[in-house]
């Protein structure tokens, strides 16, 4: 089968000169290459085509050597795994050495050795990611397809290529959930059975790819019906007990677009509603979450911890003010989407629309020009002020030098 035709409508005129050009410099190094993977199906799927990955059968890195101090070329990195980012003439490439891989031992690593190109396609994820297009002049355009992807696309389906796909790399699990719900695939029958048999596997995954995985899905416009595929089968729980897809938040997620942290602290702070507080720090450690993540769910758990006070009919907007002064705004936000009590997400909404943003209007300059005393009393005495106009004690300049006033003659 051959998709030239197909290949050269999807790419972009540079794109299609880049590879042109890097196929001609490997030929005269007697290396074939070929784009793979994600490239080829998205090709072949009429999807966007964000990735160009290209397999070399032979040493990707002679060909990376050749082109390397080009003007035109930027070696952006390159890994243990032979695989190199490089960026030619604008056009971002990711380009690896044909491989074959070994676990040790199910969440291991892989043991990486050169291999042919059916090997590097056998290695792969599922059959839809196990397809290849030649590159080669003489060969431009031919589909190497040993695993029946084409077929699978049709279908609507992903499968994985053997039975212990999913013990050898259980973060395929949760690929398997992104894919499913980018595509809009299902899971074919016997994948399916084999995830939920290999879920126990995903405690052998180290924090570090697990929570790369669950960034990639934040990524993703459809991230909260991954969320709720993952809770359903039962891959959340296995990666933290605690860890739920909040449905609430989700179903209120789905049309979000725009700040993707914003996004992906929602979505975060959605799976740790259930998080009971004493176990929160587990999943810091199970995710190994940056500073910024970290201080996302613990004070998740401090906004849960003060949400009985904003139960009272009587609290007053200071009060409100004062117990979630200084928290994550996204975690305050993350509570006021899963609240099931209206009166409490009222609060926790009015908070981050409305309170947080109130100063006082004088500073302390003006109230030491009123007699104030350089020093704690000038903190003490904005403080009152911040407190006396959320309550809607004093509206007006006016109002505010009245009310120091009448403290200074106290």
């Amino acid at each position: 089968m051959n998709v030239s035709d197909r290949l050269e409508q999807r790419l972009a005129s540079v794109r299609l000169s880049v590879l042109r050009e890097l196929s001609q410099l490997a030929t005269g190094l007697g290396i074939d290459l070929y784009l793979v993977g994600g490239s080829v199906r998205d090709v072949l799927a009429d999807a966007p085509l964000t990735d160009i990955d290209i397999m070399a059968s032979g040493s990707a890195e002679r060909l990376v050597e050749s082109i390397r101090g080009r003007g035109d070329v930027n070696v952006r990195k390159a890994s243990a795994f032979g695989t190199w980012s490089l960026t030619v003439r604008g056009v971002d490439v990711d380009l690896a050495t044909a491989r074959r891989e070994t676990y040790e031992r199910p969440g291991a690593l892989p043991t990486v050795i050169p291999g042919t190109v059916e090997e590097d396609l056998a290695r792969r994820d599922f059959s839809i990611n196990a397809m290849a297009v030649s590159l080669g002049e003489d060969s431009w355009g031919t589909l190497l397809d040993p695993h029946e992807g084409v077929t699978d696309l049709s279908r609507g389906v992903i499968r994985v290529l053997h039975d212990r796909s999913f013990e050898d790399d259980a973060t395929r699990i949760l690929r398997a959930i992104r894919y499913a719900c980018r595509l809009d695939f299902r899971l074919e029958s016997c994948t399916a059975t084999l995830l939920e048999r290999s879920l126990p596997y995903v405690s052998r995954i180290s924090p570090d790819r697990v929570r790369h995985e669950i960034e990639r899905i934040f990524q993703e416009p459809r991230a909260g019906d991954m969320i709720e595929m993952a809770g359903k089968l039962g891959v959340l729980a296995a990666i933290h007990p605690g860890l739920r897809a909040e449905q609430k938040t989700l179903r209120d997620l789905q049309t979000e677009t725009g700040d993707n942290a914003r996004k992906a602290h929602l979505l975060l702070g959605s799976m740790v509603q259930s998080v009971a507080d004493g176990d929160m720090e587990s999943v810091v450690e199970r995710l190994n979450l940056n500073s910024d993540w970290t201080r996302l769910v613990r004070d998740v758990a401090a906004v849960r911890g003060r949400l009985y006070e904003l139960e009272d009919e009587n609290v007053a907007r200071s009060r409100v003010y004062r117990l979630l002064q200084g928290l994550h705004p996204h975690a305050v936000e993350s509570c006021a989407m899963a609240a099931t009590d209206t009166k409490v997400g009222d609060w926790l909404r009015l908070y981050l629309d409305e309170l947080r943003h109130v100063r006082p209007l004088l500073d302390g300059d003006d109230l030491m020009a009123l007699g104030v005393r350089e020093g704690p009393e000038v903190g003490l005495l904005l403080t009152k002020l911040l407190d006396a106009r959320l309550d809607g004690l004093v509206e007006s300049v006016e109002d505010e030098e009245a009310m120091v006033r009448r403290a200074l003659r106290m």
